[in-house]
């Protein structure tokens, strides 16, 4: 009844329950690059607020159960700054339309403090220098750079929000609204903790914020490929028109590729074996291109990258190790039949005036007229 009738346990154990259920609720999606963020996000959040729900039984039942306060004040110095990390993480998911050096300008420091922090921490509690904070006689005290880190983590949430007002063009438009709100509840649940001491609303505040994302952003990305995790055919189409609208200020390309021989892979060794080779490829394409170019499966066993190289005989080396990559892959079958793609690039002419069709239309027939040299070598080695 005592852990009951503290409003600070009975939010910690809430929060961790909503964030649970976020947890689980990720059914779909696991591979796309921002459903991977989110559960980083909401994971480090049921993380922390479950340490803290600990912290409080243990403050609350004192005696014999002090430790549990001890272990869960480690826990949430060593590891609350990833939250803000993570938060910003999944941000920069959908801020594909600014430039990615300004953008790790925000990140590379997050990353790095989160680190140090973690190890100070842990040297501090390991050799007993209590530092951030110490335990004497059972009662909880502030070390002598608590202060200096608090400072850090309201600088930390600044540039969190910073690098959303300063990247606001960038992020994709139809996320745009509930991204830019993200931060701002965080930061209304810290302000609000500092006003009510021992109840953590700013934890609260984050899953009530992710919860929101799943909502507006999360559950309306419907055009993400279930099986590999990239676009899919309707999120090319709208990458596509966006990249063309763009053009005069941002040159890009597109890459057309198509499994030589597909259908051969299905009838032969199952539909599994065919959905292990396309899940493969997307891997490949995802580590080939830039986080910012698109890569997406266009249909079937065809995938389709829109990239911001402008130069031809850079495009063809990026193809060259995507098509090296992919013989190499080390898949069920690969004894038994080599895997192999057709592709086919261009660059966009921004003079030409091409329409989304058009364009599509071009990159295919390129890609078809090395497909059929593929399939005519195989004629002859099978004469032969």
């Amino acid at each position: 009844m005592l852990l009951l009738s503290n409003g600070g346990f009975v939010l910690n154990v809430y929060t961790l329950f909503l964030a649970v259920m976020l947890l689980l609720f990720q059914e779909n999606d696991k591979k796309s690059r921002s459903n991977k963020a989110f559960i980083k996000l909401v994971g480090i959040v049921a993380v922390l607020v479950g340490i803290s729900a600990v912290g409080d039984a243990g403050r609350l039942l004192g005696g014999p159960f002090i430790w549990l306060s001890m272990i869960a004040s480690f826990g949430v110095f060593a590891l609350d700054p990833f939250g803000f990390l993570f938060a910003l993480k999944y941000i920069d998911c959908y801020t594909i339309y600014a430039d990615k050096k300004k953008r790790n300008m925000f990140i590379v420091p997050i990353r790095t403090y989160s680190y140090i922090n973690l190890m100070l921490v842990t040297v501090s509690t390991l050799f007993g220098k209590g530092w951030f904070f110490y335990y004497e006689n059972g009662v909880y005290h502030r070390g002598p750079l608590f202060m200096a880190r608090g400072l850090v983590h309201v600088l930390l949430c600044l540039a969190v929000m910073s690098y959303v007002l300063v990247f606001r063009n960038g992020i994709i438009r139809s996320y745009r609204l509930p991204i830019i709100t993200f931060p701002l509840i965080i930061a209304v649940g810290g302000f609000l903790q500092v006003a009510l001491f021992n109840i953590n609303l700013e934890y609260a505040a984050t899953i009530f914020a992710c919860m929101i994302l799943l909502i507006y952003v999360q559950r309306r990305d419907i055009n993400l490929d279930y099986l590999t995790g990239v676009v899919n055919r309707r999120g090319i189409d709208m990458a596509m028109r966006n990249a063309i609208s763009q053009s005069q200020d941002h040159d890009f390309a597109a890459v057309m590729i198509d499994v030589d021989f597909f259908k051969s892979i299905n009838d032969k060794y199952g539909h599994k074996a065919g959905d292990e080779v396309l899940e493969s490829i997307a891997d490949v394409l995802r580590g080939s291109f830039d986080d910012t170019d698109i890569v997406g499966r266009f249909g079937g066993d065809e995938f389709c990258v829109i990239t911001r190289i402008n130069d031809k005989k850079e495009l063809d080396k990026r193809i060259e190790y995507v098509k090296e990559s992919i013989a190499d892959i080390d898949w069920s079958r690969k004894e038994e039949m080599e895997l192999s793609v057709s592709a086919g690039a261009l660059v966009y002419d921004k003079e030409s005036g091409m329409k989304v069709k058009e364009f599509m239309e071009s990159i295919d027939r390129c890609m078809y007229e090395e497909k059929l040299s593929h399939h005519l070598e195989d004629r002859r080695k099978a004469v032969v």
